[in-house]
């Protein structure tokens, strides 16, 4: 995804738009901030920046195209997104770019970490720029962080390191030493609720539903149950509802015993 289709981030994506046009950003960075914003997306299109054959720059108007972004013109540099560089990295097939994800039991081991130096250690096949993007990078084992130290001491040439993390202090101080870190804060309600209409489907209402529940998170709220959400909210109005209109406390007593016994079958039908 170019960075003029992410959404949210306004500040920081011309920055970071900037050290990619400048070859300035630094060879090994944390990217930082809660589940769900858009740190990898933001990782992967600077992959793709970085290798693009037909980039994109201020000078050429980068086009703000029919999109969910609130604003992109101004970045300095940006991926075309259609060559063919930008959608094998977009497919996860190039080879100069490599993702690192927890794998079984959850977690990152030494051996796919070893993996990715050896590869690291090699000038671009292909591209201008080799890759690394380790995801959940506070879930790779003490001995896997031990083994990338020396390569964040010393990075090859030509190598970018991205470790994304909603977690960072999980990581060993030795990693966070060596690695300049870039926080990224939530998400605006607005803008998790143009995502889910644009990118989910949702309707308005439960995409407002889901995002005011969210904290920010995009990923949050596309995995809320937004229809259960919304009938939840829907229940809880009509109990204060009938409640208030109760003749006295006996019968606003009775009235939510019944709400509630409601509400708890309509939950048990949708588990």
């Amino acid at each position: 995804m170019p960075f003029r289709d992410i959404v949210g981030h306004r500040v920081l994506l011309p920055v970071f738009s900037r050290a990619v046009a400048n070859d300035s950003l630094p060879p090994s960075l944390i990217l930082a901030g809660i589940d769900g914003v858009g740190k990898r997306t933001i990782a992967m299109s600077a992959a793709q920046a970085m290798n693009c054959t037909s980039p994109l720059s201020a000078a050429r108007k980068i086009p703000v195209e029919a999109s969910v972004s609130e604003s992109s013109a101004d970045q300095e540099i940006d991926a075309c997104g259609k060559c063919q560089a930008c959608r094998r990295i977009a497919d996860g097939v190039y080879p100069d770019v490599h993702m690192v994800s927890p794998g079984e039991g959850d977690v990152i081991r030494i051996e796919q970490v070893r993996a990715v130096i050896e590869q690291v250690g090699y000038r671009p096949f292909e591209g201008r720029r080799r890759v690394v993007i380790i995801d959940s990078a506070d879930q790779m084992v003490p001995p896997a962080q031990n083994a990338l130290l020396k390569t964040l001491e010393e990075p090859p040439p030509s190598c970018q390191l991205f470790l994304v993390t909603s977690r960072p202090d999980m990581l060993l101080d030795t990693v966070r030493s060596r690695c300049p870190q870039l926080r990224f804060g939530p998400l605006s309600v607005e803008a998790i609720v143009r995502l889910l209409m644009v990118v989910s489907g949702f309707d308005e209402h439960e995409a407002r539903a889901a995002a005011v529940s969210a904290g920010g998170s995009l990923r949050r709220a596309q995995q809320t149950g937004a229809g259960d959400f919304v009938a939840a909210r829907e229940a809880a109005v009509e109990l204060l509802e009938t409640v208030s209109k109760g003749p006295d406390s006996r019968a606003r007593l009775a009235s939510t015993k019944i709400l509630f016994a409601r509400s708890g079958s309509r939950r048990t039908a949708g588990v």
